[in-house]
């Protein structure tokens, strides 16, 4: 029973995130986004969307809809037949430096500040939860 209240512990988390981050108008997804960007700029959207744990096509709506908000920018293509390679700009900098101190209050859910919960559920996720984007 420990992987059911796990999905529904991250459900219920979601929802919260998602209240914290509505202010800014922005979803947990779309702020997963930001900082893998801003972790590893110039990532293609198959790359982002491996990373943030959404499909391909889920990440193609994300992306166009932040592009849309001049949040992220769509680089030249590497070469021919190569996907495109998505950037921060300084308006999704900015956006991700207001959102970053609302979800890490978050840590205060937990009564250990979540350590033991990130590290009981890191191999369980590509790479753990980030240390922190670089923003302005």
């Amino acid at each position: 029973m420990v992987a059911w209240t796990v999905i529904r512990a991250a459900r219920e988390l979601s929802r919260r995130l998602a209240d914290e981050l509505t202010e800014l108008d922005l979803t947990p997804v779309e702020f997963g986004t930001l900082v893998q960007l801003a972790t590893e700029d110039e990532l293609n959207q198959a790359d982002l969307a491996r990373a943030v744990g959404v499909r391909a096509q889920s990440m193609s709506a994300v992306t166009s809809g932040l592009e849309g908000r001049g949040l992220v920018e769509r680089g030249a293509a590497p070469g021919r037949g190569r996907a495109s390679r998505m950037h921060l700009t300084r308006a999704g900098r900015e956006l991700l430096g207001r959102a970053w101190p609302r979800v890490e209050a978050s840590n205060a859910w937990f009564p250990d500040g979540g350590a033991d919960v990130v590290a009981a559920l890191r191999p369980f996720t590509a790479g753990g939860a980030p240390a922190g984007p670089g923003v302005a």
